[in-house]
Parts: C-alpha cells; structure tokens; sequence
C-alpha cells in the first residue's frame, strides 16, 4: 500500500509539473527561444514529431526540456505550438502482473517485462569524493537509482499489431532501472500510426518518467524527464 501512495503521489506530481508533447507547429518547425518572450533569442528549433517535456506556463510560454544531438536542453515555446501526447486515444490494461503488463485497443497490444538486475553483466563508475554512491553504469548515465545499485530492470517492450510483432531494440531501455507498472499509458496516434509509451518509475529520489516513439512499426525515438 505504502509503495502504490507513493507511486501515486509522484504520478500526481508530473502531472502537476508537466507532461509529454510532440512539436506540432503549422510551420512544420518551432522556434525554440531562450526565454517566454517574443523578442527573446531563438536557441534553437525543432522539428514537427520532436518529443519534448512541457512544464509550467509563462504567460503565452512553455517552459520545455528535450533532448537532441544527445544533449539534454531547455527552452521555452509558443503554447499552442505542441500537442500533448494525452490527446490521442490510449490503450487499456488486459492484464497486469508483479513481472509484466499488457495493454490493448483493438489489434494492438503492448506488452513490458521486467527482470532482476544483474550486477555481474554490468561496470560501474563511482562518485570520486563517495565511493559507495554510482555515477555511470556501462559508462553511461542511469536512471532509477539515486546513485544506489539497481535491482530490476526493464527486460522487453514488445508491440504486437495484428499477425505483425515488433521489439524495442535494447538501446531504447538501456539505463533504465527500477520499472514500475503502476502508471503505465500507450496512447496511439492512429492516423499517422505511431505509439507512444510511457511509464513513471522508481519510488523515491531516483524517480523518472520515460517516453518511447514507435512510427510505422520502426523504433524512433525516447525521451526521458526527471528531477520533478
């Protein structure tokens, strides 16, 4: 019970603090500017279709974190410049256990396991001044664990359309740890077919939201946002 109010909390607190978007600019590309003002320097932009996590509103303004170039980076955008990625239609829960879950609409199912994380496989990179706390696994960032050793891990994320079954490449879960099922959401975008999938992980300091993008059945992109 304890676990499932503080999954819950946290879940309340993301949607408080922000949610999901894709670009959705009539331009087909949005300015991305240094700060909520129309004179304000554009520091960049970004492309229709590009996964971004929108925070507070600043007047017309959207405060936003993205990714790009693999570098994590924030602006803000024109607030009717994006469309959230709870817009479109999601799929329900069919079945759901301590090791996977399964959602469905029709003839689309998506299904998540998890697994036992193992530390043999894996090479770690501790802080230099605490040597007791995790800075890189693999040599790369992690998610999940506030420098603490992961104990699960995200096993497959498969998606099954029709006869057609298609698999996440292990990069698009790499670094993400301590899975949770309690808030899960796919929602599709059925006319230009793409999936979304996201998930709201860990139950403490380490906690993280994670998006995938899967267009015609070909893995594209993710995205993820913490510190909320």
């Amino acid at each position: 019970m304890k676990q499932i109010l503080t999954f819950t909390l946290l879940l309340l607190t993301s949607i408080c603090f922000g949610q999901f978007a894709i670009v959705n600019d009539k331009d087909s590309l949005l300015n991305v500017r240094e700060d909520g003002k129309t004179n304000s320097k554009v520091v960049d932009r970004l492309q229709n279709g590009h996964l971004i996590y929108c925070f507070e509103d600043k007047g017309n303004w959207t405060n936003i974190d993205y990714t790009k170039n693999n570098k994590e980076l924030n602006g803000y955008v024109y607030k009717d410049r994006y469309k959230l990625i709870s817009y479109f239609p999601a799929l329900t829960i069919s079945k759901k256990t301590e090791a996977s879950i399964t959602l469905k609409k029709d003839s689309l199912q998506v299904i998540i396991t998890q697994s036992n994380f193992d530390k043999k496989k894996h090479k770690f990179n501790y802080v230099k001044d605490y040597p007791n706390q995790i800075e890189l696994i693999d040599n790369k960032q992690y998610w999940g664990m506030d420098g603490g050793m992961p104990t699960t891990q995200f096993e497959k994320i498969i998606i099954k359309i029709g006869q057609k079954t298609i698999s996440l490449p292990q990069t698009a879960i790499e670094g993400l740890y301590q899975p949770s099922f309690h808030n899960v959401e796919v929602n599709y975008d059925n006319e230009n077919e793409i999936i979304y999938i996201q998930t709201l992980n860990s139950d403490g300091a380490g906690s993280y939201l994670a998006i995938w993008k899967v267009e015609n059945g070909i893995y594209k992109d993710r995205l993820i946002a913490y510190g909320f």
